[in-house]
C-alpha cells in the first residue's frame, strides 16, 4: 500500500526558498502586536553571545530595545506556528481514527498496541543520546506507522477505503504543511534580521569577538522533556 507522507518532519510539500522579510522600524513592529514602542527594556536579557562583550550602557539599552521589538514579532509568529502544528496533529489523528473505523476489532487492537509500544520506545530514547540512523530512516506518517509498522494486512476493501480517506484529507494537510514551513522560514528570517541589527550596535573589535564566539561555541545541550502537566486555565 503506497501511503502518502503527511508528517511535519518530511515536509513533503514544503515551500522552496526563503521568505524575504524587509526590516521594519521598532514602531511598526510594536504596532503589529499592540505593544508600546518604548516599553521599559530593563527586563529584557542581553543575548548570551553578547553578554561576554564589554558593552557600554548605551549599547546595552540599544540591544535590549532591539531584542524586545524582535521578540514581540517572534512571539506572534511562534503562536501562529504552534496553532498550525497542533491543527496538523489533530487532522492526522482524525485521519488515523477514520481509517481505524474500517478495521476489524483485532486489527484495531493490534494497531493500538503497536502505537503504545512505539510511544514507550520513543519515550525511552528521549532520555538518551540514541537517535535513529538518519541515513536510512525515512519519515513516516502516523497512518504509515499504524498500518505498515504494525504489520496489519488490509483487505482490498479496507485499502480502498483508506486511500479514499487520505485523498479527502490531502488538500487540508498540504495547506497546513505549507503554512508551517512558511512560518518556520519567517521565524528564521526574523532571528537573522535581529542579529544583523544587533551587530550594527557593536564596534569593530566587538564584532570580531562575536564572530570568534560563534565559530567556537559548543553545541547546545539537549533540552529534557518535561513531564509536568500544564496548569488548568479554568
Amino acid at each position: 500500500m503506497n501511503y502518502r507522507m503527511f508528517s511535519i518532519g518530511a515536509m513533503a510539500w514544503a515551500v522552496a526558498g526563503a521568505v524575504s522579510l524587509a526590516p521594519t522600524s521598532a514602531q511598526e513592529r510594536a504596532d503589529k502586536v499592540g505593544l508600546p514602542p518604548k516599553a521599559a527594556s530593563a527586563s529584557v536579557a542581553i543575548p548570551t553571545c553578547l553578554a561576554s562583550l564589554t558593552l557600554t550602557p548605551q549599547q546595552q539599552e540599544q540591544i535590549k530595545e532591539i531584542v524586545r521589538d524582535y521578540d514581540a514579532d517572534l512571539a506572534s509568529v511562534w503562536k501562529q506556528f504552534g496553532d498550525r502544528y497542533l491543527e496538523t496533529i489533530r487532522t492526522e489523528s482524525s485521519l488515523l481514527a477514520a481509517i481505524e473505523d474500517n478495521l476489524t476489532e483485532p486489527q484495531r487492537n493490534q494497531a493500538r498496541e503497536q502505537r503504545r509500544k512505539t510511544a514507550q520506545h520513543q519515550k525511552v530514547l528521549a532520555g538518551t543520546d540514541v537517535r535513529p540512523n538518519q541515513a536510512t530512516a525515512k519519515p513516516a506518517s502516523a497512518v504509515e506507522d499504524e498500518i505498515a509498522i504494525a504489520g496489519i494486512s488490509l483487505t482490498p476493501e479496507q485499502e480502498a477505503a483508506a486511500d479514499k480517506l487520505q485523498e479527502k484529507y490531502l488538500s487540508h494537510l498540504r495547506s497546513l504543511n505549507r503554512d508551517i514551513q512558511g512560518l518556520h522560514t519567517r521565524l528564521v528570517s526574523l532571528e537573522a534580521d535581529k542579529l544583523v541589527e544587533l551587530e550594527n550596535v557593536l564596534t569593530k573589535e566587538q564584532l570580531t569577538q562575536l564572530r570568534e564566539f560563534r565559530q567556537n561555541a559548543p553545541v547546545a545541550p539537549k533540552v529534557a522533556t518535561s513531564r509536568t502537566t500544564p496548569a488548568s486555565t479554568k
